[in-house]
């Protein structure tokens, strides 16, 4: 038998090779699939969308990211709270009369200090926070409670376990006292630290601490540049007056998106972005951001066509042109954009052996169908 035969005419042996090919290829195609979902739901940070939708609403997480030149202070972080709410109210998703909220928003700074117990003394990341902080970020606690940002205590710190154990030899130190310069703070509770490569590279050199913003004023900014949460109109959205602390340097809301963009669009016009048009963007020379601020959709990065789009400039992803602050929740998640192309891609190669084993039995079957033609028009001139 020829090759072309052999081609057309599979023998049983094949075709069940050809079978326990594509099986395997689709257990592959589903493992990656799983695991690729699973690693984005273990985004807690990223996943604030998904707590909120419901069966008449669909949410978005719209962040925003400033350098540290940039950074809100207490007066602009209320503008654009404004605009939000101006926005929601006047296309009717919120009332004077509506029970319960619509949205939320947080937004935190950060910087270094020491922190210490008695005599020993360490140095850390200090996450300055405010707003709805611990509901967009419900970072696992391993013991006591977040900060209360509705209480007239401000002085309160919550601790990662590493900080907690270094200071107290233990995790279990709700109301247990601490300093920070001159100032002491009251031990909230203990959060649990990841420890995952990439939470390893995103945390950093020093563990962490998180204080309401209001409380914290840095010690480089004694000319008066402090943040005043007194300021802020927290008619929808917690928080407490207090005195100062550091700019804000990410910003963040969870708010309906009826529509694609809906969202992004509110938050980008209320924090003064203008996005370019597609004929804007040809004439650009350089894709990359040279701003001070950029906003990033949370609810989308992850979907299909978005990796897509975003793999245009994946080989300039390690060019940086601004001083934009990341957080390390948003370094993980860019980390992790970069893994989910990567499992995307793995999925389109792996799917391209079904593609060849359906275009080959196709071809197999037109022959047979073509030779069983031209045997009836034989058997029919036969007679």
């Amino acid at each position: 038998m020829s090759m072309k035969n052999k081609f057309l005419h599979p023998t049983k042996y094949v075709v069940i090779v050809i079978l326990a090919v594509n099986v395997l290829v689709g257990v592959l195609m589903l493992f990656s699939f799983l695991s690729a979902r699973s690693r984005r739901l273990n985004l807690y940070s990223e996943q604030a969308a998904a707590r909120w939708d419901n069966k008449d609403m669909d949410y978005a997480e719209i962040s925003l990211f400033y350098s540290e030149a940039s950074g809100l202070d207490a007066g602009s972080i209320q503008n654009i709270r404004n605009s939000i709410q101006k926005k929601l109210y006047d296309d009717s998703y919120l009332s004077e009369d509506a029970e319960g909220r619509v949205w939320i928003d947080a937004y935190c700074g950060h910087t270094f200090d020491e922190v210490r117990k008695d005599s020993n003394s360490i140095k850390v990341n200090v996450y300055t926070v405010g707003g709805d902080f611990f509901q967009i970020h419900p970072i696992p606690l391993k013991s006591g409670s977040y900060l209360d940002m509705e209480s007239s205590d401000v002085n309160q710190i919550l601790l990662d376990e590493y900080v907690a154990w270094d200071l107290f030899g233990g995790s279990d130190v709700a109301g247990m006292k601490l300093w920070i310069g001159d100032s002491v703070f009251t031990v909230t509770g203990v959060v649990k630290v990841d420890e995952s490569k990439a939470y390893t590279q995103a945390y950093g050199e020093y563990n962490s601490v998180y204080v309401p913003i209001e409380s914290y004023s840095r010690k480089d900014a004694q000319s008066g540049d402090k943040f005043d949460e007194a300021q802020l109109d927290t008619s929808d959205s917690t928080g407490s007056s207090g005195n100062d602390g550091t700019k804000a340097l990410c910003y963040e809301a969870v708010l309906p998106s009826p529509i694609k963009n809906y969202a992004l669009n509110v938050v980008a016009e209320a924090a003064g972005i203008e996005f370019k048009s597609d004929e804007e963007k040809e004439k650009m020379r350089s894709s990359l951001n040279f701003e001070d601020i950029e906003i990033v959709d949370n609810t989308a990065r992850f979907k299909m066509m978005q990796l897509i789009t975003n793999s245009r400039n994946r080989d300039y992803i390690e060019m940086r042109a601004n001083d934009i602050y990341y957080p390390y929740w948003e370094n993980i998640a860019r980390h992790e954009e970069t893994h989910q192309y990567k499992s995307l891609c793995y999925r389109a190669w792996l799917l391209v052996i079904p593609i060849l084993s359906l275009i080959y039995a196709c071809i197999v079957a037109f022959n047979i169908l073509s030779e069983e033609i031209s045997k009836l028009r034989a058997a029919r001139r036969k007679y």
